[in-house]
């Protein structure tokens, strides 16, 4: 029997027809450093001139706003908004671009550059300014907002994003532990529930425990009895899991959602904030948004955007006490 995931869910980045379409990876815009909350508590807002980039395997040095426009055109997509939606939705991942370049710096320096070009930090695909019908309206967006950057309390603010919140955003040392940022917590999207598209996947037992058998943090032995939530932090997300079999113990939501992707697929478990229920010998996720849940919520933004809210209105919204400051 094979994993049958549902018609629902969506990427982390690509913004497809009004919705976002499935495909993107794992958790998120700009995936954690292993078992910790991404870059430091605390940096100056300094607006470098360049970047340097590992593009393709190979390391590059681009100035600061090329980088951020090859991120924007990577990560969103209009397909179908009009021209007013598709500047606004621009100058809000523009900003959160250059933010998350500023706050990141140096995160791969001991391999000699800044940032990488996937998901571990975010996509940087310049190609897209030769393919792409919205490489002007991404260009004139950056320009518009070039300097600006989210500041929270004089410091640069780690501006993360995702496709979609579920119905409210994650905070972040929920999600991975380490200090809390006070920008980065838990707000409920306060838009109509439709706005945010369900998923479910169902998966057989037994493949269940040979996924949770392939990764050491989740070994559970030759039998699986079962999976049970809990505890769920502020936005409803699976926090903790208690997983019994042959080795019992109990798991944080996105080690556990991590682990069943590497064996399924980034559209298995499309966030943690799920049900989970046994039946026939099937396990069934049932959730709402995709991604790790922290800061941007994409999906939101768009809808926002279309609704009319202006650009620091949405940044405000789903980074709550953070300003954004020209540089």
């Amino acid at each position: 029997m094979q994993v049958q995931p549902s018609a629902g869910g969506v990427s982390r980045g690509t913004i497809l027809a009004g919705v976002l379409a499935l495909a993107l990876v794992t958790a998120s815009a700009c995936a954690p450093t292993k078992g910790a909350f991404p870059g430091p508590l605390t940096s100056s807002v300094t607006i470098p001139d360049r970047v340097r980039v590992r593009l393709a395997g190979k390391v590059t040095s681009v100035a600061l706003d090329d980088y951020v426009l090859g991120a924007v055109l990577a990560e969103v997509t209009p397909v179908g908004e009009s021209e007013a939606v598709v500047a606004r939705i621009y100058d809000v991942q523009a900003i959160v671009a250059r933010t998350y370049a500023v706050s990141q710096l140096g995160r791969h320096r001991q391999d000699g550059f800044d940032l990488c070009d996937s998901t571990h930090c975010q996509l940087y695909q310049p190609s897209r300014l030769t393919t792409s019908r919205f490489a002007d309206a991404a260009r004139a967006a950056v320009a518009r907002t070039s300097g600006r950057v989210l500041v929270y309390q004089g410091r640069i603010a780690e501006a993360l994003f995702h496709a979609d919140c579920g119905g409210a955003t994650a905070s972040a040392d929920s999600v991975w532990g380490g200090p809390a940022r006070p920008y980065l917590r838990t707000v409920e999207d306060t838009l109509p529930a439709e706005t945010h598209r369900p998923w479910q996947i169902s998966i057989p037992a037994e493949q269940l425990r040979q996924a949770l058998d392939a990764d050491p943090r989740t070994n559970v032995g030759r039998t699986l009895t079962a999976i049970e939530v809990t505890s769920r932090d502020e936005s409803g997300r699976a926090s903790g899991l208690g997983v019994r079999g042959e080795r019992s113990y109990t798991v944080r939501g996105d080690v556990l959602r991590t682990v069943i992707n590497q064996k399924f697929g980034d559209k298995a478990v499309q966030s943690t904030r799920f049900t989970l229920t046994r039946s026939a010998g099937q396990y069934m996720f049932k959730g709402t948004g995709y991604g790790h849940g922290v800061g941007l919520c994409q999906r939101g933004a768009i809808t926002r955007a279309r609704q009319g809210e202006g650009v620091e209105q949405i940044l405000k919204m789903y980074f709550p006490g953070a300003t954004v400051t020209r540089k």
